[in-house]
């Protein structure tokens, strides 16, 4: 989902731009710089490549993409950053996601029942064999703690 949708925002969204809005950036070459968002400094030692796609602020040794800058500077975590840019580049990110979480979803569903099914059977084998239930006695484990802790066992002879 997220990869998709990352690259649409690039390629929509000049770095430049988007930190032009934060900083006063101006022309060095073929690259910008300005004063650091992130330091108070007074030599322009923050630097965005357009080429690139990445911005590097010396200063402060930090650098990223156009996601990064977003996240340092407005103290927001990956998915929000995300949904900022996306909503700036006119990106829709619900196309992105619904096969894809939908199908995350499923596969995580089907996990959790797996292992509840596995608990279950490592738990009831626990005080069917003779190995486990003296593991018990031995841990002087009660029966609502093996339960509370769903405490199974395997044998080792399988």
């Amino acid at each position: 989902m997220q990869g998709d949708a990352k690259e649409e925002i690039r390629a929509r969204l000049a770095i430049e731009d988007v930190v032009g809005e934060y900083v006063n950036l101006k022309r060095a070459g073929r690259n910008w710089k300005g004063l650091s968002p992130f330091s108070g400094e007074k030599t322009p030692s923050f630097f965005v490549s357009p080429d690139k796609g990445i911005w590097h602020d010396f200063s402060s040794n930090q650098g990223g993409d156009i996601f990064s800058f977003v996240m340092q500077v407005e103290g927001v975590d990956f998915k929000t950053a995300l949904e900022m840019l996306a909503r700036k580049a006119g990106v829709e990110l619900s196309v992105y996601e619904t096969g894809t979480n939908r199908q995350t979803q499923e596969r995580k569903e089907r996990m959790r029942a797996i292992n509840e099914s596995i608990c279950v059977f490592y738990q009831r084998y626990l005080f069917k064999h003779r190995s486990g239930v003296e593991y018990v006695k031995k841990r002087r484990l009660d029966r609502d703690s093996v339960m509370d802790f769903r405490i199974g066992f395997a044998p080792e002879d399988g």
